[in-house]
């Protein structure tokens, strides 16, 4: 009985091999070639919208294995939890192998990158030991009140220090007993070898003393010249000898691509240089203060690691120049996830060009509101794609009424160099002085005309600094002055009543919100503003830190929507 089995399990294994040796001599070719993925050789890449295996419709000739062009609209993004077939994507060499010349008519192998001659680490090298002398690290302290924890600066403050430390958060403090002193630290670029020093803003933001280390370790007492908080740059200045400084490159001809080198001292780890490429230009990620109207944000993206402590260092390109000054990180846990943004090079040295010369920046204004372009506005506005800035307002007398544009206008370009984005257009303006004079390419009603603007001036605020804080200055009714509209002015403006803006304080809460000499108060917490004493006697009865709405009519506004919705904050003295 065993032999029985025994025979029948031997006839079983020979059944099973011969039907795998059927299967194969069955899936072999006429010429006996295997037909296998191997079999799809590379082909020209005419038409990249291609399917390799398409199911063939009714009456289709196509042999399986062939490619088929399918409509565009089939063409779909696979998306990230699908699975890709090895072998099912057939690359392209990304080299010729027989080192003859590119061919131009083919984009893919004729924008091919040129090889390097030598070892490429040599052009990190170079660039590295060429920006390393003029990154030095900058440490402050900031007298704080209440508790020492609530005023941590969420990127440029860590906790390595007071962890360190026994009892409270707090180092001895040469200044007096009973005062508590947080330390900071960040990075700053020598521009000058008279030890002129940019840097972030809110690396010095109400220090009370400065110290900056070179490279070489030797040390000074800092002096903070000036600021800018609505592009976070300031400059401070050391006095030394043989300082070495910068070399500066063109931030405007960056490309998204390029390699870049981050260089600053990031958890105290002086002199750290990373590496990674420029992974976007023109970001506007909101993290200047909102309070500022005025405020310019076009930041260079890149992957190359930044931390806290790298704030005011430099990003350089492979040769070495300054292109952007580290500024911020995207992240959810206050440590680098993978992206880092820097100040273009070119704004940064126009604001510190300014300080160093008039003590305040002095920057060209048009007077509008601008918003993106998108698909939408364009095909309305009769545009063939989205570019430019869409006008959604006008500021009475400003410099963009005296040259006419209007609501509705797209800026197409400043100077015949095209706008990109909205904040492309603030970067273009922002680059000349008040007075100076911008030819603008508009479009409106399906043509374009070029105008000329003699630029106004925005307001500076306090760009100037000192060492020693000042009291805050007390902002009473908002800082503002204000009066009854006269008969006439009622009738003009076709309204029952309303206050005038007869002036406001530079800096003030509602100088930041938007509120201008000349407008028109028609409404407080959506209530009718009927006189001054009722207008203050609102203000004085909110809690300060709240929020007042205030309903504002523009005059000689060029379009029927003459009318702001602003919120003001109300101060701790008021």
């Amino acid at each position: 009985m065993d032999a029985v089995k025994k025979i029948l399990i031997l006839f079983f294994g020979l059944f099973v091999v011969a039907a795998f040796g059927w299967i194969v001599f069955q899936a072999t070719d006429p010429g006996g070639a295997a037909l296998s993925t191997t079999r799809l050789t590379p082909r020209p890449l005419e038409n990249p919208l291609r399917q390799i295996d398409p199911p063939s419709p009714e009456g289709s000739h196509a042999e399986p294995g062939e490619a088929r062009e399918i409509p565009e609209k089939v063409v779909e993004v696979i998306p990230p939890s699908s699975r890709i077939q090895r072998d099912s994507i057939s690359w392209k060499p990304a080299l010729r192998k027989d080192n003859t010349a590119p061919n131009p008519e083919n984009p893919v192998i004729a924008g091919r990158i040129p090889p390097v001659a030598g070892n490429p680490n040599n052009l990190f090298v170079s660039a590295a030991n060429r920006i390393l002398p003029a990154v030095v690290s900058i440490r402050s302290s900031r007298r704080i009140s209440g508790n020492w924890f609530d005023s941590l600066h969420p990127f440029l403050f860590d906790n390595d220090e007071e962890e360190e430390q026994d009892g409270d958060s707090q180092e001895e403090n040469p200044h007096g007993e009973g005062d508590i002193y947080q330390p900071g630290s960040g990075s700053g670029i020598v521009v000058s070898p008279e030890g002129h020093i940019m840097t972030n803003y809110h690396v010095v933001e109400d220090a009370d003393n400065i110290r900056v280390m070179l490279y070489d370790k030797r040390e000074y007492d800092a002096k903070l010249i000036g600021h800018d908080p609505t592009t976070d740059v300031a400059l401070i200045k050391i006095e030394g000898e043989n300082i070495p400084a910068a070399v500066f490159g063109n931030s405007d001809a960056v490309q998204i691509g390029e390699w870049v080198m981050a260089v600053g001292n990031p958890l105290n780890f002086t002199s750290t240089v990373t590496s990674g490429i420029v992974s976007a230009i023109g970001r506007n990620i909101n993290i200047i203060d909102r309070r500022y109207r005025y405020r310019i944000e076009n930041f260079i993206q890149t992957d190359a690691v930044i931390n806290p402590g790298n704030s005011g260092g430099a990003l350089i390109n492979l040769d070495g120049e300054v292109i952007g000054m580290n500024t911020a990180i995207a992240t959810r846990n206050g440590f680098y996830q993978g992206y880092g943004f820097a100040i273009p090079v070119n704004l940064a040295r126009k604001v510190v060009d300014d300080l160093a010369l008039y003590g305040r920046v002095r920057r060209g204004i048009l007077g509008v509101v601008i918003e993106p372009v998108d698909d939408g506005v364009a095909r309305g506005l009769g545009l063939d794609k989205p570019s430019g800035a869409l006008v959604q307002g006008v500021s009475p007398r400003s410099a963009a009424e005296n040259a006419g544009l209007r609501q509705g206008d797209i800026i197409l370009k400043v100077d015949d160099r095209e706008v990109l984005s909205v904040n492309d257009l603030q970067i273009k303006i922002a680059a000349h002085h008040p007075g100076e004079t911008v030819t603008l390419t508009i479009w409106r009603k399906n043509k374009s005309y070029e105008v000329d603007v003699v630029l106004g001036e925005a307001p500076s605020g306090n760009n100037t600094a000192q060492n020693n804080r000042e009291k805050p200055a007390v902002f009473r009714h908002l800082g503002i002055k204000t009066r009854e509209l006269s008969e006439k002015e009622k009738s003009g403006f076709d309204i029952e009543q309303g206050l005038v803006v007869e002036s406001l304080l530079s800096g003030s809460p509602a100088e930041r919100a938007g509120l201008f000499q000349g407008g028109v108060i028609v409404r407080i917490n959506d209530q009718p503003v009927t006189t001054v004493q009722a207008f203050e006697a609102e203000i004085d009865g909110a809690k300060a830190g709240s929020v007042v709405k205030l309903t504002l009519l523009i005059p000689n506004a060029n379009t029927d929507d003459n009318t702001r919705i602003l919120f003001v904050e109300v101060p701790q003295d008021h």
